[in-house]
């Protein structure tokens, strides 16, 4: 498996230089093609207009500032792209919001990179998580880079949260093409695994797969944590490592309020690249 095709999503173009600069290297080192995309939410705030009462009709002219801040993220996104020894192909203009249409334009392409930040679209401020809404629907591996992740190269150490489960394994698969460039990795568990019996098998047999492509990994079995999310966020940061490999997990959003979630607390507070898969 290769990357041969990755999309990026332009936008806070003050907060997403290590975004472009990562992406930029995973496509130099793949030789893939590299292209942004830019949401402009053009649509989403048309219908917003049109739905609120008392509200008279909205000419294109009075939207086109939102047209022109997609064109200045996009350009944006190819300066830094070129910069980084990267000439990206032509980028996407869209005008619907970033939670439609990065999950759309993601069924035509290999990695999608995107940003952590809470607030998907500015105009709108909605509180909710652009990353959460995008890995549930987008039928590729998301790369998620934080605003103030230092990426600018291919992860040396990755970190593979590994619990057996079919999300995992599809993570791990994903990850392959940066997993086999590091050549090695380290995969934790958590206990209680629910997902395998507690023999070893699963964590074995993850060994001897990444094993064949080439991939040193050492096996790690943490100690309970009341919150797996934390503490995986924290073994990150003893051991400096600069990538994690982790399985998504959807749930609604009452379900998450109440019982939390490693998926919400990794996307929240990772300081490092997340790659995830649905």
């Amino acid at each position: 498996m290769s990357y041969r095709s990755i999309l990026v999503h332009a936008c806070q173009a003050g907060k997403a230089r290590s975004r472009y600069r990562l992406a930029a290297a995973i496509a130099r080192a793949e030789g893939a093609q590299l292209a942004g995309i830019a949401p402009s939410g053009m649509t989403e705030l048309v219908y917003r207009c049109g739905a609120a009462a008392a509200i008279g009709s909205v000419d294109a002219g009075d939207l086109s500032f939102l047209a022109e801040n997609a064109q200045r993220e996009l350009a944006a996104f190819e300066a830094e792209a070129a910069h980084a020894g990267v000439a990206p192909v032509a980028g996407q203009l869209s005008d619907d919001s970033a939670a439609r249409a990065l999950p759309l334009a993601a069924r035509c392409c290999d990695l999608l990179v995107i940003g952590q930040e809470n607030s998907p679209d500015e105009v709108f401020a909605d509180d909710h998580s652009l990353a959460r809404t995008v890995l549930v629907h987008a039928p590729c591996p998301v790369l998620v880079v934080p605003g103030v992740a230092t990426a600018d190269a291919l992860p040396q150490l990755p970190l593979i949260a590994w619990d057996g489960s079919m999300e995992a394994s599809r993570a791990v698969r994903a990850a392959l093409p940066l997993l086999r460039r590091a050549g090695k990795a380290t995969a934790i568990t958590f206990p209680p695994e629910k997902f395998h019996t507690d023999d070893g098998k699963a964590g074995a047999c993850l060994a001897a797969y990444l094993h064949c492509h080439g991939i040193d990994v050492a096996l790690i079995e943490s100690a309970h944590a009341a919150s797996v999310g934390h503490a995986l966020l924290s073994f990150a940061r003893e051991r400096s490592h600069d990538l994690i490999v982790m399985g998504c997990f959807g749930h609604s959003r009452f379900r998450e309020i109440v019982l939390g979630g490693v998926t919400h607390t990794v996307l929240s507070a990772s300081t490092v690249p997340i790659l995830m898969c649905h």
